[in-house]
């Protein structure tokens, strides 16, 4: 087939790209997706733009206005590979560009969980226009994984806990660049950050992230948005949680109802940075 008219080939919600030496691409509004196959290629596309829209929805309240430029997806798919993936971009005057993102493991995990996890890093790195500390960005998306997943984090976190690899949360909250034990950062921040989560909902996770972070007073923030006095007593009382096996934390229906105010206009943005998020 002529190239010309293969690259014209229009599928449902998006473009489907000619046959490379890399596999099939898809392109929707948002993203272009590069796989070994057409069908995946549109399947990974199309579900990428349904996670952005419904991530956003449920952690801003809002959705998104399309990117000046698709996200490139590089989608690596065989049962053998462990679930996986990198997200990386630059700041740019507040605005994250130069979108790379690389996804690995079986059809079945990359679809819902490894895919949301890195859609996820996209939807906060838009919203906030600087890079989050790390134990929420990555302990955040990795709320949105799948059941399987989540529990082999908290197995780990235990595991750590009990060979005394925990990460004091003076020091956690604060951290912007990985530690060199990066595996007890992505357990001990997603349990902490489902923690947060069960008691208020994933939007005032967000408020409450927005206003640590423009004040750089964790306690306050805290104290604010949760029923703790600040850090150590959150630190006492998710130890405490853990140590009852993880139960559903129970809250007044008003306290759990949040609206969204949207993104602070007058939030100050750092020079250009680069940042990579990785998953496993």
């Amino acid at each position: 087939m002529d190239a010309r008219i293969a690259a014209l080939i229009v599928a449902v919600g998006g473009l489907c790209l000619p046959l490379t030496a890399n596999g099939a691409s898809y392109r929707t509004q948002n993203f272009v997706v590069t796989a070994d196959s057409p069908s995946l290629a549109r399947e990974v596309s199309l579900a990428a733009e349904t996670y952005r829209r419904e991530l956003s929805r449920q952690w801003l309240g809002y959705d998104l206005k399309p990117w000046a430029a698709p996200v490139p997806i590089q989608v690596n798919v065989a049962s053998h590979l462990g679930a996986g993936g990198v997200t990386s971009f630059i700041f740019e005057s507040g605005i994250p560009k130069h979108w790379q993102m690389t996804i690995q493991g079986s059809r079945q995990r990359v679809l819902d969980s490894v895919l949301p996890h890195e859609v996820s890093h996209t939807v906060f790195a838009t919203h906030f226009g600087r890079p989050l500390p790390r134990w929420a960005d990555e302990g955040a998306c990795t709320t949105v994984e799948h059941n399987s997943e989540k529990q082999k984090q908290h197995k780990l976190l235990l595991r750590y806990l009990t060979t005394d690899r925990g990460i004091p949360f003076n020091k956690m909250l604060r951290m912007k660049e990985y530690p060199r034990d990066i595996m007890t950062l992505y357990s001990q921040g997603f349990s902490v950050s489902q923690y947060l989560i069960a008691h208020h909902g994933k939007r005032t996770f967000v408020k409450f992230l927005e206003d640590a972070m423009s004040t750089g007073n964790w306690d306050l923030a805290i104290s604010k948005h949760y029923p703790f006095t600040g850090a150590s007593d959150l630190q006492v009382k998710w130890v405490a949680w853990l140590g009852k096996g993880s139960p559903q934390v129970s809250v007044p229906a008003t306290l759990a109802t949040f609206v969204a105010t949207g993104k602070p206009a007058d939030e100050e943005h750092p020079a250009d940075v680069g940042w990579v998020a990785r998953r496993r």
